[in-house]
């Protein structure tokens, strides 16, 4: 069953199994939305809980992670200037790089012409940051 795979913790709780195993039992394999909710129920009074929040800096790896991917389209490890210039209003939508060129020249670390993971994970993440603690400034602050 579905349930039994997105939460392992499941098989730990007998009151759970056994109202899994009933399910299962029974012979149905479709569930209706009325009986899936039943059974939400039923699982959360005999002491299934939600898993656990992920924290927000892996969501935002996995994010970087995946607007990376994107952009290295021939999937060398690498985004190349061409590959960046490509992905530019991605870039500047997502991370508000106004001059996708400039921005890498600035983040090349090695000077090879090539972002690898780490070197565009770094920049970003920096992006990511001061668009953090910029948002956090009181109005006083953007007055001075």
């Amino acid at each position: 069953m579905y349930l039994r795979e997105i939460n392992a913790e499941l098989e730990e709780n007998d009151k759970v199994k056994f109202l899994l195993d009933q399910f299962e039992s029974s012979g149905e394999s479709v569930l209706s939305f009325s009986m899936f909710c039943s059974i939400m129920e039923d699982l959360e009074d005999m002491g299934w809980k939600k898993a656990a929040e992920k924290k927000k800096e892996s969501v935002i790896e996995r994010e970087v992670r995946a607007v990376f991917n994107l952009v290295d389209m021939d999937k060398s490890g690498a985004v190349s200037r061409r590959e960046a210039q490509m992905a530019c209003n991605l870039l500047k939508k997502r991370f508000g790089i106004q001059d996708v060129g400039d921005w890498m020249r600035q983040v090349d670390d090695n000077d090879d012409g090539d972002l690898s993971f780490e070197e565009f994970s770094d920049a970003v993440l920096d992006l990511i940051t001061a668009e953090h603690q910029q948002s956090e400034e009181t109005p006083e602050d953007n007055q001075e």
